[in-house]
């Protein structure tokens, strides 16, 4: 019978292995969501929002809100000292927890301010941060959690307060990558001593920090020769911006174009509106063009082809603007970053603004982004691409471009920047279909340090007497650099 049974068994576990395996399986998820929502906060019952935060209080945990009913409900059905002692010492500590929560929730805030910023590479950025807890409590923890995007930097830490006192202290850090960031938005999180209640108050207040690309030297045989720029180009005299009567030929009709304008002949054979471009009296208009194609750029941080890139284009739109030239740029990056060229080195700044965010993330090749892009140029304008790319075939998009207005490279070597390919090659290739062509290696550009002005950090000067005193210091929020 022992044997029958054994053998019974066997094949029903046999039989039934995989049901088994499957029922132990839902079983132990369902256990672990279980314990996890135990574990997950829960929103507390009290809210309250205004323009500068959003405070929140959540209970970390259920099991002591179950504790408490089970002892009310025991206390309830079987009444005895040992259930009222539990039932309502539970409930005066749950009290007890969330007065306190609550209290520090109202009368706990925090600030930041920024007080020194970084407008350049290599400047100093510095913030205040102020606790101000008005509470009559003591505040055992508070954990400041900074979402900031800027790289290296960030305000999270713990700090404690005193009874109706206010902490403060600094953060500082070194400015070492170009681009567009942004302080903020950041919380502040704090909970009683009990461990019961955890309060949050999220600041969604965001600062735009903005630090320009630096800016290097140009070699000499590095300097685009735009000396064919037609129209009257002087040094002491800017030319006349407008239009004649003659037209050199017609485009897409864009919103805000004069209604006078349109081409009507070309509209209606091409069942579109065209609008006429008109031939400048005189021009001195430079464009510089940016190949922002991740499939050619090579390294990574400041020795990349990326930041070679937006380095050239800065350097080289300064030199132009000294040269009293009219420079605008042009890049496809995520989406089209079009900057309308103007003439004097205020207009810098606008050119800088545009570079700093820019990175490699064209979803077109240079040709396609050739061919969408000079549809904004005019015929008699002139265009500088710069592109680490050794396809001598992107000339090709530029071919409907009538008028006298030329076009120029300038090609970074990718051999030294750990890649293959033949620069003088691309060079001749480029040269043989009228498109006059300079290469950049690796190391040619050396960034200036200060190209703006001074770069602002904390320097300190030792007097005779052994007191130190500030000889610098950063860069104050809101201060503007020469020409901004």
């Amino acid at each position: 019978a022992w044997s029958r049974l054994r053998a019974i068994t066997l094949h029903f576990l046999i039989a039934y292995a995989s049901q088994l395996r499957m029922l132990i399986h839902r079983l132990t998820l369902r256990l672990r969501s279980v314990q996890a929502l135990m574990r997950q906060p829960v929103m507390g019952p009290w809210r309250f929002a205004n323009p500068e935060r959003v405070v929140t209080l959540e209970l970390r945990q259920r099991l002591p809100i179950l504790v408490w009913l089970a002892a009310a409900a025991w206390y309830l059905a079987a009444p005895s000292a040992v259930a009222a002692v539990a039932a309502f010492a539970l409930s005066g500590w749950l009290a007890a927890a969330w007065l306190w929560a609550r209290t520090i929730a109202r009368r706990v805030s925090a600030e930041r301010r920024l007080h020194y910023a970084a407008v350049q590479v290599g400047d100093t950025l510095e913030e205040h941060l102020t606790l101000i807890n008005s509470a009559p409590l003591q505040l055992l923890w508070a954990e400041f959690v900074d979402r900031s995007d800027l790289p290296g930097y960030n305000v999270s830490s713990v700090h404690a307060a005193d009874p109706r006192s206010v902490a403060s202290w600094r953060a500082r850090a070194v400015c070492e990558r170009r681009g567009l960031f942004q302080l903020g938005p950041w919380e502040l999180r704090m909970g009683d001593p009990l461990g019961m209640f955890r309060v949050r108050q999220v600041y969604s207040e965001r600062q735009e920090l903005l630090v320009y690309p630096p800016l290097a030297p140009l070699p000499p045989q590095l300097r685009p020769h735009s000396s064919a720029m037609t129209g009257d180009h002087r040094r002491l005299r800017r030319p006349a911006p407008a239009a004649t009567l003659s037209a050199l030929t017609a485009r897409h009709y864009a919103p805000g174009d004069p209604l006078n304008h349109i081409h009507w002949p070309t509209s209606a054979r091409r069942d579109e509106l065209y609008t006429k471009v008109f031939e400048p009296e005189s021009s001195a208009v430079v464009w510089l063009v940016l190949d922002l194609d991740p499939a050619v750029h090579l390294g990574a941080g400041p020795d990349s082809t990326e930041e070679t890139l937006v380095l050239l284009a800065a350097s080289v739109a300064a030199d132009l603007l000294r040269r009293r030239l009219a420079v605008g740029l042009l890049a496809q990056a995520e989406t089209v970053v079009a900057v309308r060229p103007q003439f004097g080195q205020p207009h810098q700044w606008a050119l800088m603004r545009a570079l700093a965010p820019l990175h490699a993330l064209s979803p077109l090749a240079l040709p396609a982004a050739l061919a969408r892009l000079s549809a904004t140029v005019s015929a008699r304008d002139r265009i500088i691409v710069l592109t680490p790319s050794l396809d001598a075939r992107w000339p090709a998009a530029l071919r409907h471009r009538p008028g006298a207005g030329g076009v120029e490279a300038i090609l970074l070597d990718p051999a030294s920047f750990g890649g293959t390919g033949d620069v003088e090659g691309a060079r001749r290739a480029l040269a043989a279909q009228g498109v006059p062509t300079w290469s950049l290696r690796r190391g040619d550009l050396a960034p200036a340090a200060g190209a703006y002005g001074a770069v602002r950090r904390w320097e300190f000067f030792t007097l005779a007497t052994g007191r130190v005193v500030t000889r610098q210091t950063p860069r104050a929020s809101g201060q503007q650099l020469p020409y901004g």
